[in-house]
């Protein structure tokens, strides 16, 4: 429903000029991702022959990420519609957005996927298998993730605590924005359902732009949010710890587009026809 109402608030007279589409500016983002920032990181993990060296290729991708959500809060506030409801997304992407971008619970789980792998390769400290796994990788890069540090492990527990308590409430302020619009314009419709066109519109305009704007609101706190986390999880870990989860991270969102797993998921995509006679 928000996405017709979006496209109702950018019709007629009072239509802006909007800067390019968000998601041209995201193509470009992820092709410097993919095709400069990551191999550099990668490099730079291979070689690991100075630590300042890795440190400015993990701060050059952590700096990514942020000029991301930066450039997120500015296209929210020209035009929300096209984030809450990206068209522009593939299949493999949309399962894992939340208000415009990746769930925040995502980070987390990723690092956690750090530490439970390490954890489980503890009693394997004396062979080479976790060089095998990370590749080939000097060994103290390789094992960037055994055995954590206290702080590091409590500050995980710390954001992940605070996670539980933001993403409630801001899907609960999401859900009362939507509420409140349909309240709106049912209490206000009745007078001007009698062919009144020009004002039942102006009623519907009205609502939707209290609407869109606690949205904006909405979805600027819930990039806060991401970039919060982002910052925690890489300054609580040391530089090959934070290197190797922007690896993963970067790789991640790499992976969506990537053209042989798109064509194997629509592959695999099953009619709902088909699912109800298998299902019976």
């Amino acid at each position: 429903m928000l996405k017709a109402v979006g496209l109702f608030g950018r019709s007629g007279n009072n239509k802006k000029s909007l800067p390019r589409p968000f998601k041209d500016y995201y193509s470009e983002w992820l092709t410097t991702l993919k095709t400069s920032l990551l191999p550099s990181l990668r490099q730079s993990l291979s070689d690991a022959s100075s630590l300042s060296h890795l440190s400015l290729h993990v701060d050059a991708l952590h700096r990514h990420f942020l000029s991301y959500y930066d450039a997120l809060d500015s296209a929210a506030q020209s035009d929300v519609a096209q984030l809450l409801f990206p068209d522009w997304r593939n299949p493999l992407e949309k399962p894992f957005l939340w208000l415009a971008d990746l769930h925040p619970y995502l980070f987390t789980n990723l690092l956690r996927s750090f530490l439970d792998s390490d954890n489980d390769s503890d009693s394997d400290a004396d062979s080479d298998s976790v060089v095998v796994q990370f590749g080939d990788r000097p060994w103290h890069i390789a094992t960037a993730w055994r055995s954590p540090s206290s702080s590091l492990t409590q500050k995980v527990e710390q954001v992940e605590c605070g996670l539980r308590l933001m993403v409630p409430a801001l899907a609960a302020r999401a859900r009362d924005a939507q509420a409140a619009f349909v309240e709106r314009v049912a209490r206000n419709w009745g007078p001007y359902d009698a062919g009144k066109k020009e004002a039942a519109k102006a009623v519907m305009a009205e609502a939707m732009e209290a609407e869109m704007e606690e949205m904006v609101s909405v979805l600027v706190d819930a990039n806060r949010l991401r970039r919060s986390v982002l910052a925690e999880i890489v300054g609580a870990a040391s530089v090959y710890q934070a290197a190797l989860f922007l690896e993963g991270l970067a790789q991640f969102l790499v992976g969506f587009r990537n053209p042989e797993l798109l064509a194997q998921f629509d592959q695999c995509k099953t009619p709902l026809s088909k699912q109800c006679r298998l299902a019976i």
